[in-house]
């Protein structure tokens, strides 16, 4: 085992080949292992010196000892050599991780279930290890309860603000040395998404700061153009119910997570009213999903909204968006202490088509009930294209709603055999009043009454597993 061992190892293959928790994380460790070395490699050509395959260092001319050259190279070497011994141990955890991974396979469903019950099957201790060598894979895991994601993620916030910032200035600096300042490269596209993250973090701590009972169960600033966060209003490790939003156009944690957690906050309210009102004492927890790039109108190069509207005519990015959602469907049902646990998908706009795509690639075996809000299409047109049990797919189109129904992925949802659930002003099985929805906006909003509007009352008891009690239209 040598350095040329370390920087041979196909990362992307490895985390192809990781079917458990244990192969997932010897995918990490190899992954930092590179990094590791990567950073090493720079450090040592930076005073001109260079490191051998066996861990050993050179310089371009000799070095007398004593010298602060000779005191660095022997840094140097020491850590290269390290590196090999861990890769030795690597190596071993490997062999055995791709074994056991031939034989259970790589779906996702699997994946998340096996991940589960690997985490279940450690000792304290070694989960304790897991978080504290590995928070950022731990983290961001389908499958690790959300309890521990959430307090990983709660941790990772500063350092990833720290680096992000350190990405700035390195960005900053880039911008001087080149000609126009960075606006016939991408360099100045990196600073603005940068910034909009760091943004993003500020967005995050204040949501969290002010309910600490909130659980961040997804935040990722480096695998997208723009950061990636979910929270959770209430348990969906306990929740008999878990409902799971997902959004659509120009929405951003900075700009959207707030507005979605108010949102998630009062549908759980109204399921677990509504779940009262009959005499049932179940759990509730909504989470507000931001797990992928929506098309945005603002952004660089995105100049109006031309190119937002070129991104919602097609599904490029909801294809993207609908393997994370799938995964994140798996994760959610695997790390259920609930062996019915009710999970109900509300995809609006388009999110509507990231999440009837998921579905379609097998999210439908961890999702029960699922409803489509102001969608421009689906494709999809009965039960079975989803995978999803009959009359559990429901439908709504807000009047003035110009997106609802575009009709460039499929045609109108609302106009297929899906059940079709009102938004117009009405009273409810409870008597009481909601006013209508308006728009593309308003379903999930509060009118001017303090009720939810009449869509929100239906997406409500959907997620709370009483159809029955839904306002049809």
């Amino acid at each position: 085992m040598d350095l040329t061992d370390i920087a041979g190892w196909d990362v992307e293959a490895l985390e192809q080949l990781a079917g458990g928790l244990e192969g997932v994380l010897v995918a990490y460790r190899v992954r930092d292992l590179r990094r590791r070395l990567d950073s090493l490699c720079k450090e040592a050509a930076a005073d001109e010196l260079q490191i051998r395959d066996d861990g050993s260092v050179s310089a371009v001319a000799p070095i007398t000892e004593g010298h602060p050259l000779h005191v660095h190279a022997a840094m140097l070497s020491a850590a290269a050599r390290e590196l090999i011994g861990e890769a030795l141990l690597v190596s071993a955890d490997l062999h055995h991780a791709t074994s056991v991974t031939s034989r259970v396979g790589t779906d996702l469903r699997d994946k998340a279930v096996r991940i589960n019950e690997e985490w279940r099957g450690f000792t304290a201790a070694r989960r304790h290890e897991m978080v504290l060598r590995a928070p950022d894979l731990i983290a961001n895991l389908d499958g690790i309860p959300s309890s521990v994601r959430s307090a990983v993620n709660l941790r990772r916030t500063q350092a990833e603000r720290a680096r992000l910032q350190d990405d700035s200035v390195r960005i900053s600096q880039e911008l001087h040395r080149e000609f126009f300042g960075g606006r016939l490269s991408n360099t100045g596209a990196g600073m603005w998404y940068a910034q909009r993250k760091l943004e993003d973090l500020d967005a995050i701590d204040e949501l969290l700061h002010e309910q600490p009972e909130r659980k961040l169960v997804l935040m990722d600033m480096r695998s997208g153009e723009r950061g990636f966060a979910a929270v959770a209003i209430g348990d969906p490790d306990t929740a008999d119910h878990i409902a799971v939003t997902i959004p659509g156009l120009n929405t951003n944690v900075k700009d959207s997570l707030r507005g979605m957690v108010s949102e998630a906050t009062r549908l759980r309210d109204e399921a677990r009213r509504q779940l009262e009102h009959i005499g049932r004492d179940e759990s509730v927890a909504a989470i507000a999903w931001i797990g992928y790039d929506a098309p945005q109108i603002i952004g660089p190069g995105k100049f109006d909204i031309g190119r937002a509207s070129f991104d919602v005519s097609r599904s490029s990015k909801a294809g993207i968006a609908a393997d994370a959602l799938g995964s994140f469907f798996h994760g959610l049902r695997a790390a259920s202490s609930q062996s019915d646990v009710h999970i109900t998908a509300l995809g609006h706009s388009y999110g509507s088509l990231a999440t009837s795509l998921a579905l379609q690639r097998g999210a439908s075996a961890s999702v029960d009930d699922v409803v489509f809000y102001g969608s421009p299409g689906v494709r999809a047109k009965v039960e079975a294209d989803l995978g999803v049990e009959d009359r559990h797919v429901y439908v709504m189109k807000a009047e003035g709603d110009s997106i609802a129904g575009f009709g460039r992925f499929g045609g109108d949802p609302t106009r297929t055999e899906f059940q079709r659930l009102s938004t117009a002003e009405g009273i409810t099985p409870d008597g009481v009043k909601h006013e209508r929805a308006f728009g593309h906006a308003e379903y999930a909003r509060t009118g001017d009454n303090g009720e939810l509007r009449m869509a929100g009352y239906n997406l409500a008891v959907v997620v709370a597993g009483l159809p029955e009690r839904a306002v049809q239209a």
